[in-house]
């Protein structure tokens, strides 16, 4: 098995070590959890991604594992019990990952709960309809789901939790548990399981250009982005996760499935300036009928999110001025706070299934899965919390056109990084002279895998220096060595929070970060400052 991972070996191997059983087209969630999942099944599997992984949706969530509470007035029941299921098996594979969090929904006299009916979410109607789907959401998560079941509060309690709310109207709230997750790392470290547990070969920045039947299998062909040079892999069957990208061709035949792209943007603030704590809050009613999350987010808030129709460039989707505008107005209409210029904001694309529900808020989350050709299975859509199952359904379809019957065990796959106590490891990372902080960050990020960190210190002193944003300079050296990183960008907005938590997002930094990636990949001092402008390319293109 390996004991790295970065990208030149896995090139090589790409493009050297076929045919492959499968070879998977796409490096988000789904992707890169079914990469997990057939590579356990004893399957050799080569997974490529046009971009880097995370670059697109599953980098760019509301990063949370929850059931979706605002489901349930559209009573996709079967949607908010399935990902409320699945948090019991992310909170055991993915324990580093899986961060408990309490959620408030203040009530007021005069506002409703989203889309629910008014007769029914307004007045004294209001806490018996909101009562009434917890007490549901309770139900639908069965026994033994982490955290707190609901609980009613009162005005003053409300506040005492969230004290940045406006108190005019207030008549006291509720709270309910759900996890937060880190989504980029998560997809990082899917890979990196799959990898490191099952010998797949991953490769970032290697597009599927066309795809050719051949015998029983395919022929793949694909570029390396980096270098633009083009070659071919075989492989038995091919599975594409693409999210809102189209699907490589067959013998010159576009396949497709039946989806909508919608827009979500969020913003990052300081956590200060809106006057929340460690609860997230629900705001629950917008003005076109939905609910917006904020959300602690180590020592920031996250708001989101958007959803709207998007026919533009999936490679760059960006915040526009009225999504951002939207999203303060309702900050600033439920928190006792001014107008204000966030940190950052970004945006994402989900891909919805085409189900003519005239509106994207309003469309089905489910996931589609399609087999447009034999052997070549396709799947879109659907949520963060679900991915494993989704992967797990996928994979199956995979697995039966290659006659292989070992069945997915997946939720009991414990991912690179978790099982053990994390207090020691960030213990020595204050020992070497990291901020408590930023040291609860680091193993937050990793989790066993911190021990890696720390070698790098003990080994490269100046690597204990902080970057910023809660990043220390050996997060860099263990990227390029074990998570296949070649770009500033993919260290500073993917590895790590660095372009999204420092106020010039990584800018000042910059130089060193490709100053440590060129001592690990071999670059010369023209690729260093090759690498610094690519980085400031990036963050403009992201609208940074």
């Amino acid at each position: 098995m390996s004991d790295t991972w970065n990208r030149a070996t896995h090139l090589r191997r790409l493009s050297e070590d076929g045919p492959f059983d499968v070879l998977i087209v796409g490096g988000g969630v789904t992707g890169c959890g079914a990469a997990v999942d057939l590579a356990d099944r004893g399957l050799r599997v080569a997974l490529v991604e046009q971009e880097d992984f995370a670059h697109g949706t599953s980098g760019r969530s509301t990063k949370l594992f929850h059931g979706g509470i605002r489901y349930l007035p559209h009573l996709d029941l079967h949607l908010v019990a399935e990902g409320l299921r699945e948090q019991k098996v992310l909170a055991r594979i993915a324990d580093f990952l899986y961060h408990p969090l309490r959620f408030v929904i203040p009530l007021y006299r005069d506002r409703g709960l989203a889309d629910a009916p008014r007769w029914f979410a307004r007045g004294r109607r209001a806490p018996l309809a909101l009562r009434a789907g917890l007490v549901l959401y309770d139900l639908l998560g069965g026994p033994g789901r982490p955290g707190e079941r609901h609980r009613r509060l009162d005005a003053a309690e409300t506040l005492r939790r969230v004290p940045g709310l406006r108190p005019e109207g207030l008549v006291g709230g509720f709270a309910y548990s759900d996890a937060q997750t880190d989504d980029a790392r998560l997809v990082v470290t899917l890979a990196k399981t799959a990898v490191y547990r099952g010998d797949a070969v991953a490769v970032g920045r290697v597009r599927a250009r066309r795809l050719r039947r051949d015998g029983d299998g395919y022929v793949a062909q694909l570029e390396d982005r980096e270098s633009a040079s083009l070659f071919e892999v075989r492989a038995g069957a091919v599975l594409a996760a693409t999210g809102a990208f189209d699907l490589p061709g067959v013998d010159a035949a576009a396949p497709h499935l039946r989806l909508v792209r919608s827009k979500g943007v969020h913003i990052i603030t300081e956590r200060s300036r809106l006057g929340i704590g460690d609860d997230a809050v629900v705001l629950p009613e917008t003005e076109d009928g939905r609910v917006l999350f904020v959300i602690p987010w180590l020592d920031h808030a996250m708001v989101g999110t958007t959803d709207t129709p998007y026919d533009g460039d999936p490679a760059h989707p960006r915040p526009d001025p009225e999504d951002i505008d939207y999203l303060i107005r309702h900050v600033v209409d439920y928190l006792d706070v001014a107008p204000f210029t966030p940190l950052a904001a970004f945006a994402g694309l989900r891909a919805l299934a085409d189900t003519k529900a005239g509106s994207t808020a309003r469309a089905s989350r489910e996931h589609l899965i399609a087999e447009p050709a034999p052997g070549y299975v396709a799947v879109a859509g659907g949520k963060l919390t679900t991915y494993r199952r989704i992967a797990a359904e996928a994979s199956d379809r995979v697995a039966a056109h290659l006659g292989v019957r070992r069945p997915g065990r997946t939720d009991r796959i414990g991912l690179v990084g978790s099982g053990s106590a994390l207090e020691p490891l960030r213990s020595g990372l204050v020992r070497l002279g990291v901020a408590a902080s930023v040291a609860s960050a680091v193993t937050g990020r990793y989790g066993a895998e911190t021990a890696r960190i720390l070698e790098i210190m003990r080994d490269r002193p100046e690597t204990i220096r902080p970057l910023g944003g809660g990043v220390v300079a050996a997060e860099v050296v263990y990227a390029a060595r074990h998570e296949a990183a070649t770009t500033v960008a993919d260290v500073a907005l993917r590895r790590t929070h660095l372009g999204w938590f420092s106020a010039d997002h990584g800018r000042g930094a910059a130089p060193t970060v490709a100053g440590l990636l060129g001592d690990e990949l071999g670059w010369s001092d023209v690729q260093r400052r090759r690498a610094i402008a690519a980085y400031e390319e990036e963050l403009a293109a992201e609208g940074l």
